[in-house]
């Protein structure tokens, strides 16, 4: 099954804030077009991998995957049998970046398309489209009908389609709260210093899929306070982590096309 996809127009926007440490200098940034998951990969979605023998994989999506798998000899995610977590629409969590990879890597071969993490870059747009610097995908105001963030106290994630008010300017859905998903994006090396940081460059080695960096989470979770659901907030987390606030969605490139680099934002 392909998830449902939404198609992001190429263009400029802006990424970054300058009211979060790491997320600055906020500037505009050029995008070729690419598809991103309406939705972030769900437990139904994901059963399909696990039954099309996905854990088996020869590579597991690359060889630090496949030698990160056989040192634990995993064949599920983390909260796969927990049922706070396990309904066919919620979205699976627990799945280290090793395997969202490797499940972007199998879609891929079986659909023949060109299928992949999206880049923190695309998923700031996907989520905050061309409306100059809104903070959430629905606007500049917190809302607690649109996301699950701790603030509503549900202690566990919801359906991917609990908050259809949560919706970005493109109807990307659930990109605020519920679960931080990974991005292809590196952070660094060492999991405390930013290593990566603004303006973003595509061709600097923090798109590189090989390594054991720490890589870029975007979106917040049900167990995060609605700060961290800001369409600029950058969090991190070993590529191995396998918590159950952690999942993903999928992306899919369109042209071969890199983004370039836009005009540093200054304050006056």
């Amino acid at each position: 099954m392909i998830p449902d996809l939404i198609e992001i127009p190429a263009g400029q926007f802006l990424l970054g804030d300058n009211a979060l440490r790491d997320a600055t200098p906020q500037h505009s940034l050029e995008l070729a077009a690419f598809r991103i998951g309406k939705f972030p990969v769900t437990n139904r979605e994901y059963a399909e991998f696990i039954a099309d023998n996905g854990y088996a994989r020869k590579n597991f999506g690359s060889a630090m995957g496949a030698r990160w798998l056989e040192s634990r000899k995993i064949i599920a995610p983390g909260f796969w049998r927990d049922p706070q977590f396990n309904a066919p629409r919620q979205p699976v969590v627990g799945v280290s970046w090793y395997e969202a990879v490797a499940y972007c890597e199998w879609l891929r071969e079986k659909f023949s398309r060109q299928f992949r993490l999206p880049s923190e870059a695309e998923w700031e747009k996907a989520a905050r489209g061309d409306r100059a610097a809104q903070i959430f995908p629905w606007g500049d105001a917190y809302d607690a009908q649109r996301a699950n963030t701790a603030e509503l106290g549900i202690g566990h994630t919801t359906t991917v389609d609990a908050f259809p008010r949560g919706a970005s300017p493109y109807g990307v859905m659930d990109l605020a709260g519920n679960i931080f998903e990974w991005t292809r994006s590196k952070w660094g090396a060492n999991w405390q210093a930013l290593e990566f940081a603004y303006p973003y460059r595509a061709d600097d080695g923090r798109e590189e899929i090989p390594g054991s960096a720490a890589r870029v989470m975007r979106g917040g979770s049900w167990f995060n306070s609605a700060r961290e659901a800001r369409v600029s907030h950058r969090a991190r987390y070993l590529p191995g982590s396998r918590a159950s606030n952690i999942g993903f969605r999928v992306a899919e490139m369109l042209t071969p096309a890199e983004p370039i680099v836009g005009n540093e934002i200054r304050k006056e």
